[in-house]
Formats: C-alpha cells, sequence, structure tokens
C-alpha cells in the first residue's frame, strides 16, 4: 500500500506542478506532486481539483492522517461532527480515524493540495481511475476493495455543526 520508511533520507525532489500528469478519478482530477514513493513512505502530496457541487462521500482512513489546504474556491470540510468552511488559503487537518468529507460550495472549479502520512494515498486514486476507465459501467464490488485495501472505510455522514470559517 505505501512505501516503507527507513532512516535513509529521500533523494531531493524539484516538481512542477504543471509538468506533472493529471488523473481523473470520478469527477476530480489530481496531479501527485510528492509521492509515498518519492518520500520513503512518509507522506504524499497532491492536488485535487474539484467541480461545484461534487465532494468525496463521508470516510475515515484507518491509519493515515490527512491534511486539506484550500488554493482557489470555496469548500464545506467536515470532519467528525464539525463543519468548516473555508476559502484560499484555509486549511483542515483530518486525523485517522475519525471520519471527514469536502464538498466544493463555490460556483467555479475549486482547488486543494493534500498531504497524506503515511503516503501511499495516490494509489488508491490511481486504481480508481484504471478502474472507470474501462469499458461499461464500473464494478462497485472491485471498488469497494480497491478502497477497503487502501485503508478507506465509507461512513454514513453525521449531522453537522458549523465550527468556524474563513469564508
Amino acid at each position: 500500500m505505501t512505501a516503507t520508511h527507513n532512516s535513509l533520507p529521500a533523494p531531493p525532489k524539484f516538481v512542477v506542478t504543471e509538468e506533472t500528469p493529471c488523473v481523473e478519478w470520478t469527477v476530480e482530477r489530481g496531479r501527485f506532486l510528492l509521492r509515498g514513493a518519492d518520500t520513503r513512505g512518509l507522506f504524499s502530496l497532491f492536488e485535487v481539483t474539484t467541480p461545484p457541487g461534487s465532494g468525496p462521500p463521508f470516510h475515515y482512513h484507518r491509519h493515515m492522517d490527512k491534511a486539506f489546504y484550500v488554493l482557489e474556491g470555496c469548500y464545506d470540510i467536515q470532519v467528525g461532527e464539525s463543519l468548516h468552511r473555508t476559502g484560499p488559503g484555509g486549511v483542515v487537518y483530518a486525523p485517522r480515524g475519525i471520519g471527514h468529507g469536502f464538498r466544493n460550495v463555490g460556483d467555479a472549479e475549486g482547488r486543494m493540495l493534500f498531504v497524506t502520512t503515511p503516503g501511499g494515498a495516490e494509489l488508491m486514486f490511481e486504481g480508481l481511475a484504471d478502474l472507470l476507465a474501462g469499458p461499461g459501467p464500473a464494478d462497485r464490488g472491485r471498488i469497494a476493495e480497491l478502497v477497503e485495501a487502501h485503508d478507506t472505510v465509507h461512513l454514513e455522514q453525521p449531522p453537522a455543526t458549523r465550527v468556524g470559517g474563513t469564508r
């Protein structure tokens, strides 16, 4: 699932976002700027673009923490029962084991940076893109197996209480 980190430092890497291949899954797309393999499994850094009204199902990760940094647009980001509306410059942290999800509530595409620790989250999105690229309708059973294999559990979304926001 993720690269294994050890005491050796990862080699330096320079990335130009616009030169990084774009991967599309569901209605979102992303660019994997630093992969788990680049950081010896310590973290992944990727950019996600979300159309208006879109976002993933409410879910949690058993062994992965995630931070969201909004670059463009306006998002409602729910962590547990706390709902945060945030625009550019807003940061929200979702610790492992706590349900979270987000929705682009703006009128245009939104963009966020995600940091996940440990690294390797990009492997699930690439697998999802591959499953959805095949002919015919997506096999929901294979998608569920992929998501489960990558540490993710979908949940019912609890009612949220707005606790803050930058917008």
